[in-house]
């Protein structure tokens, strides 16, 4: 939902419209979603939880994903997993990113390894980028 805001060399990359043509020279010609002007539905449950939580609540949310997520990259790292793309300080945001390319030799992909985190009840990660 709402605006776009690109660097103009990177303008061409932009997702089309699934409705309405574009009237611009662009290398990628599909769309990232069914619904043309977006999913307004998802509005007032996004204004709902900002409201209810409230400045302060949204704050500790926010300290309390990023403190997990350290946690929890830190253990998986001290365990033997490999941490890609952190910060200067050796930190993560709200999420982080670990190399599971190891596994590939036995057979095993990322896919496997959401669906059996789906198993024990944590929520799946995200797994693939969008390729062009």
């Amino acid at each position: 939902m709402g605006p776009i805001g690109v660097k103009s060399h990177l303008a061409p990359f932009l997702p089309g419209h699934s409705i309405i043509p574009q009237n611009r020279e662009k290398r990628y010609d599909g769309v990232v979603s069914g619904a043309p002007w977006g999913s307004a539905s998802i509005l007032p449950i996004t204004w709902a939880y900002i409201r209810l939580m409230g400045i302060s609540g949204l704050k500790i949310a926010s300290q309390m994903a990023i403190l997990n997520a350290n946690y929890m990259a830190k253990r998986l790292e001290n365990a033997g997993y490999r941490v890609v793309y952190r910060d200067e300080q050796g930190l993560n945001a709200h999420e982080f990113i670990i190399d599971c390319k190891s596994f590939k030799h036995v057979g095993i992909e990322v896919d496997d390894i959401a669906k059996r985190l789906m198993d024990f009840g944590f929520h799946a990660p995200t797994m693939h980028w969008l390729d062009f």
